[in-house]
């Protein structure tokens, strides 16, 4: 299969916790498009299509009503996830804020090569080079999301480090981030290597 995107550039829009509303993107079948993670268990780096935020009017068309429970008393202040949930299942996840979200089952599970700081204008970031099938799966989640309100999570031991929207460009690079401190991108840059 040929995959219609050459390269990804994608860029998160901001902070964590902006994510907005608009039409959830669709839910993968097990197992498609997503890339072990070589230990077996789920990698400390995923990414997944958002289907729900937590607080916001909840479209409930085709999620599981006991998901929609647990995500409307999620409290990410006192007890939230610390682990990435299994590849094919959905999962319930906070961000550093505090906001609670419903994702989707990960379009891709581990595959980092590298993890770099960078400085970008605001703050610093984490580009995170993947392999090629790790790649070509996000390539795959993401072309799904083009075009549309979608959001996807990248996920880093089971808390939402960066809610980037998709875009068009050139070359094969993830960068997250982009208004933390230095101290909170090397964080994330030595979870994920």
């Amino acid at each position: 299969r040929t995959t219609r995107l050459v390269g990804l550039l994608l860029v998160a829009a901001g902070a964590v916790g902006c994510a907005d509303g608009g039409s959830s993107p669709s839910q993968p079948s097990p197992g498609d498009g997503v890339t072990p993670s070589a230990a077996g268990g789920p990698a400390p780096f995923q990414a997944r299509p958002v289907l729900a935020v937590q607080g916001r009017d909840l479209d409930a068309a085709g999620l599981e009503p006991g998901l929609v429970r647990r995500l409307e008393t999620l409290d990410c202040l006192r007890k939230a996830p610390t682990a990435n949930a299994p590849t094919a299942e959905a999962m319930l996840a906070c961000d550093t804020r505090g906001a609670g979200f419903l994702l989707g089952p990960a379009g891709v599970d581990g595959g980092v090569q590298r993890a770099e700081v960078v400085e970008v204008r605001g703050g610093y970031a984490v580009q995170v080079g993947l392999d090629q099938a790790s790649a070509d799966a996000l390539g795959d989640l993401v072309g799904g999301l083009v075009g549309s309100e979608g959001r996807f999570a990248v996920v880093v031991d089971g808390t939402v480090v960066d809610l980037p929207r998709a875009a068009d460009g050139v070359g094969a690079v993830l960068q997250v981030g982009g208004g933390w401190t230095r101290a909170e991108a090397d964080d994330v840059a030595a979870r994920l290597t």
